[in-house]
């Protein structure tokens, strides 16, 4: 008896329920898309009233709900997403009956609370698709839909089974979970490495709670480059401190070296001003450009050289083979590196030699240097391939160039994506365009050069692209004057195919109805907080099949609370639990004030 106290919480034996109904509640709700139909299962349990059971089903509450199998009892954990106080004679009045009965209905009903057997709780929930078993060695979790049966004893779940259900041994927070008193940790790797998205209406503290798990993300993993899109202007602020120890800002704005300039650019939150001194803000900004870390970025697309590509040395020895000196050797050597190169190895005929690995441009420079030697020397074929070569051996793998991390004058979106590449480039880069035509056409550049040199140079380090105003890359109705069109496909590309070459993203919105579908069904976890329009809530329940009832509460979330959901970052898949995030603001006036 003493395991099952540790497992269920009966509130001092106040908690008593039972299952009275469950069935499949639908909605419908016509969107610009189309039509979307949601059927969601809800189970009604029938609890015991008592002021301190009611007290504490108003707080996020997870019950199991006993299910007598072949194999013997199990439990079906479902989750509390409303409550509703009722009497006996509730049931029985109607506004049709005389004033003076329903009084006197009223009055019964009211000095019978906490004192009749005729009151009770109706507790909505809804299933999590998980059943727990009780084995020797502890709790097993496992996914299942068993149909629970009417009747059943449910039971109120523990703090420290609830622990054990959502969260990741050696974790990293993500917030305290709200009635619990516990953090939620979580796989933060997995969060960035399968995608993820913050969404809630204009105060919510989405920059806040971005701000915060780019901290952790940053501190976590050394070896992570993060580059925050930024529309608004609150990034620059929220992670100031991180920016002055290792970061760069690129802008299109030109603040002429004023830290005045900057900082009136910026959406300063007031709640961070009444905390630092407005001349605190100048000193931080002004040393950033002191050390240089307020860039401007270009949008113009620089001419570029030629590339000396595997195609074009193909080009070469086609020509040479065609000849009367060295045809044999040129076709040899044709017949190896087509065979190398793009059979074996896998590349593209149109890879630049420069992004070849070190060892592979060795090898090409051995198959040149054999005709080379056999060639005479007064041939044609034998200096073109000489410089060739010369340039093979001057030019060092993009890995080996990034270890310098060159920046160049000016900078561009192409350019940028190879310095943030770089292994000594910052961790972190913000990007500053408030124009949001400026914006998608620098991103939609950055993006497609950044994929291409995950994909062609071996460029393996971790890149984490944040998207904040996420509903200007990426709408559902995409056209190409504003390059909405070009942002679409570059952002859909970056997270259908980022993944494979550590290239990741996390979008941010208030506007989740108008966003591309296809690319919001690529993210594996998501913040929720207050979306008062229910067309918003209604996709995102249709995009990650999450119950309405359950976003229904989102509502009434107040700023720093979200519902996090995730199928890879926490212990249990798809597992709704509602939190209060760490305030971003509370490190970074520690850190600019200590």
């Amino acid at each position: 008896m003493s395991a099952l106290q540790e497992i269920f919480d009966d509130l001092g034996g106040r908690f008593e329920a039972r299952l009275r109904d469950h069935r499949t509640v639908t909605r419908t709700a016509s969107m610009r898309e189309g039509q979307i139909t949601l059927a969601n299962p809800i189970a009604v349990l029938e609890v015991k009233f008592d002021f301190e059971v009611l007290d504490r089903l108003h707080q996020p509450s997870f019950v199991g709900v006993e299910r007598q199998t072949s194999k013997g009892p199990t439990y079906m954990i479902y989750e509390i997403i409303a409550l509703r106080p009722t009497h006996f004679q509730m049931l029985g009045m109607d506004v049709a009956m005389p004033t003076v009965l329903r009084k006197e209905y009223l009055e019964t009903i009211d000095s019978s609370w906490g004192k009749s057997d005729e009151t009770w709780i109706d507790v909505v929930s809804v299933p999590t698709n998980y059943r727990m078993d009780i084995v020797d060695d502890g709790l097993q979790f496992s996914r299942a839909r068993l149909v629970p049966l009417t009747g059943s004893k449910v039971y109120l779940l523990s703090n420290d089974t609830v622990k054990k259900f959502l969260c990741v041994e050696g974790g990293v927070s993500v917030g305290s979970l709200m009635g619990f008193n516990m953090p939620l940790t979580v796989k933060l790797e997995s969060m960035i490495k399968y995608h993820a998205g913050l969404f809630g209406f204009t105060g919510s503290g989405k920059s806040n709670l971005a701000s915060y798990l780019i901290r952790e993300a940053l501190q976590r993993m050394p070896d992570l480059k993060v580059v925050v899109v930024d529309v608004a202007g609150e990034y620059s602020i929220h992670l100031l401190d991180l920016v002055a120890r290792n970061g760069l800002v690129f802008s299109t704005e030109d603040f002429g070296e004023s830290a005045v300039n900057f900082l009136n650019s910026q959406a300063v939150p007031e709640t961070l001003e009444e905390e630092v001194a407005e001349d605190t803000l100048l000193e931080k900004i002004k040393k950033l450009f002191d050390q240089k870390r307020v860039q401007r970025i270009s949008l113009s697309a620089f001419e570029e050289a030629p590339a000396i590509t595997i195609d074009y040395i193909i080009s070469i020895l086609k020509k040479a083979s065609e000849g009367s000196t060295g045809a044999i050797q040129a076709t040899i050597a044709l017949q190896k590196i087509v065979k190398y190169f793009v059979e074996e190895k896998g590349y593209e005929i149109e890879t630049d030699v420069s992004n070849l690995s070190e060892e592979d441009r060795r090898r090409l420079i051995a198959i040149l240097d054999n005709i080379i030697q056999t060639v005479h020397g007064m041939s044609s074929i034998k200096v073109d391939l000489t410089a060739l070569v010369d340039y093979i051996k001057e030019v060092g793998s993009h890995e080996e160039q990034m270890t310098e991390t060159k920046k160049p004058a000016t900078m561009n979106p192409e350019s940028l994506a190879y310095f943030v590449l770089g292994k000594d480039s910052p961790q972190l880069n913000i990007i500053y365009i408030p124009d949001p035509d400026d914006a998608r056409y620098a991103i939609s550049r950055f993006i497609d050069r950044l994929l291409l040199l995950k994909k062609t140079s071996g460029a393996r380090s971790k890149t984490l692209v944040v998207l904040d105003e996420a509903q200007e890359f990426i709408p559902d109705r995409a056209v190409r004057g504003d390059f909405s069109d070009s942002s679409n496909k570059s952002v859909e590309a970056l997270l259908r195919q980022g993944r494979k070459y550590r290239a990741h993203c996390w979008l941010c919105t208030q506007r989740v109805a108008h966003l591309n579908v296809n690319a919001l069904q690529q993210l594996h976890s998501y913040f929720v907080s207050t979306l008062p329009r229910f067309y918003d809530r209604m996709v995102i329940a249709d995009a990650f099949s999450l119950s309405y009832d359950m976003l229904e509460r989102t509502t009434e979330l107040e700023t720093g609370q979200w519902l996090f959901v995730s199928y890879k970052a926490t212990k249990q898949k798809n597992v709704p639990a509602f939190i209060q995030t760490i305030n971003n603001e509370e490190i970074l006036v520690n850190n600019l004030l200590h």
